[in-house]
């Protein structure tokens, strides 16, 4: 029930921003069809990606299997890539401001799938931003085919849980509004995991109270 409240509360979210900036009802309906049917799926992640930060290998790689958040960014080869990649400069924003908004800052998986001949385009697109944040390169779309994902740039983009479950679709690079969305659900549930953990504790020194009572 609880995770049903989420997906919910995130919906209804996203209506409002669709109600303030998607000026046409089918743009809207579409947008709550996206979140509606990718809400609660699980990403599939393929092993053997190789990753990069500007053009340099044996680059330290984003852990797509720890306990923590991740926005997945999915950049295909259909349409204008590189139009696409020129908003790097916004995702370096997020990605600095994550570092301070958060208790735990969320992973960033950035999977691009370079067109042919392409792969030297993409790093100097990289060096030319500044972009330090290792990306994985992923030249046979093998995410892509394990997910299936939306063909619309605006939904190649994914909050996911730490189970890599889907809690929100959208692309704070095209959207502040999605931005504010994310970090609304990271820090709701950064808030409930904070409150169980103390409880915990407290829970395991009242234990251990009673014991040394008894002893």
């Amino acid at each position: 029930m609880r995770t049903i409240h989420i997906y919910g509360a995130a919906i209804a979210m996203l209506i409002a921003i669709c109600l303030s900036s998607c000026k046409k009802n089918r743009k809207r309906d579409y947008a709550v069809k996206i979140v509606t049917e990718w809400a609660g799926k699980k990403v599939l992640f393929p092993k053997g990606i190789p990753c990069t930060s500007m053009g340099i290998k044996d680059t330290s790689c984003v852990d797509l299997y720890n306990d923590n958040y991740k926005i997945l960014l999915y950049v295909d080869s259909l349409g204008c890539t590189n139009c696409r990649l020129k908003l790097l400069s916004t995702w370096k924003k997020i990605i600095e401001e994550s570092d301070t908004v958060f208790g735990i800052k969320p992973e960033f998986a950035f999977f691009f799938q370079p067109k042919k001949a392409g792969k030297k385009d993409l790093q100097h697109i990289l060096k030319q931003h500044g972009f330090r944040y290792p990306v994985f390169i992923d030249n046979g779309n093998e995410i892509g085919k394990l997910n299936n994902f939306p063909s619309d740039p605006e939904y190649q983009c994914f909050l996911l849980n730490r189970d890599n479950t889907v809690l929100m679709v959208g692309n704070p690079s095209y959207n502040q509004g999605i931005w504010t969305l994310f970090k609304k659900i990271i820090t709701r549930r950064d808030s409930k995991q904070s409150s169980l953990s103390v409880h915990a504790s407290l829970q395991k020194k009242k234990g251990g109270a009673q014991d040394k009572i008894r002893n």
